[in-house]
């Protein structure tokens, strides 16, 4: 029987680990690709419901799909995912038209998927400007001759309905907001902006027309005629889900043709998510940055708003 020296035995076993080791590293990717994949899932105020089946179908889905584990990471808001996507802790998120440019600026993220109409085109929505049924304000002019008076809720200064868009029009019909409107308040979600306005505790502000007003007034928290609306925004595109630009190309192009594919191959998933945006005959198209082009190009026209400092 061979017997080795103590010296031999450590030799021997420093060689055997060395080995393993190499064998780790050489069975991991080596074109960059993740081990794990981290979704960012924002919860939402506006949706009211436990969004814990939706998440727990899209990880179950895309692990499946991508063969790749996927974790579905919750953040509180979009700044704290675009700082975890610029630190590469953060694969996929969802953002607004808004945190979207944002964070493709200073997180390099790239839109891949978005909601789609039923003929294929890209999605959009609009922010309005609502008082409570019975305010005195009837029209923008009354806007303007009451303004010193009025407290204005706007929802947060990464949205797009409820902060940039609507700020914009302010502007070009010359209200500036601080300077103007007795009090200016951020409520932090389009919910709380609503139910703010519907119990007078705000005068007025803008929400997003679609999605939440009809949910809110389908569960009985809101009657149709709550709030009255004084104005309309044009098409805001909608909300794209990103990835991480770094992310290799082909895994890139397989989470995209993976979240395309989930109203033929997971049924349930896509329920789940009609049910959230309650958009009839909606779907998932293909987005690329340029679609957001023309919202980089109105925020920086926009006075004291400079996209690298959000």
């Amino acid at each position: 029987m061979l017997r080795l020296t103590r010296k031999q035995a450590a030799l021997l076993l420093a060689g055997f680990m060395a080995a393993f080791v190499t064998a780790c590293k050489s069975s991991q990717p080596s074109d960059g690709t993740p081990s794990v994949l981290h979704y960012s899932f924002i919860p939402s105020q506006e949706e009211m419901q436990d969004n814990s089946v939706r998440a727990s179908l899209m990880k179950k889905y895309l692990t499946a799909e991508l063969h790749i584990p996927v974790e579905i990471v919750n953040a509180s808001s979009y700044a704290p995912t675009i700082e975890a996507m610029r630190a590469g802790k953060v694969e996929i998120a969802t953002f607004g038209p808004l945190s979207y440019i944002i964070a493709s600026e200073k997180a390099r993220a790239e839109a891949i998927v978005t909601l789609g109409t039923p003929d294929g085109k890209l999605a959009s929505y609009n922010s309005i400007l609502v008082v409570p049924k019975n305010s005195p304000l009837h029209s923008i002019a009354d806007l303007k001759a009451h303004a010193k008076s009025l407290n204005f809720v706007f929802v947060d200064p990464a949205s797009t309905s409820g902060y940039l868009i609507p700020r914009a029009y302010l502007e070009s019909v010359g209200i500036n907001p601080e300077k103007d409107f007795g009090k200016v308040v951020f409520s932090g979600n389009h919910l709380a902006s609503v139910m703010a306005i519907k119990s007078g505790k705000g005068d007025v502000g803008p929400v997003m027309q679609q999605m939440l007003i009809p949910r809110l007034i389908a569960m009985g928290q809101l009657a149709p005629d709550d709030l009255r609306t004084l104005w309309t925004s044009d098409p805001i595109p909608e909300s794209p889900i990103c990835v991480r630009n770094s992310l290799p190309a082909p895994l890139k192009q397989k989470i995209r043709q993976a979240l395309l594919d989930i109203p033929q191959k997971d049924p349930a998933l896509w329920k789940v998510i009609q049910d959230f945006y309650r958009r009839p005959g909606m779907t998932f198209v293909s987005t690329q940055d340029s679609d957001y082009d023309g919202l980089r190009k109105f925020a920086a026209q926009l006075k004291d708003f400079n996209l690298n400092e959000k």
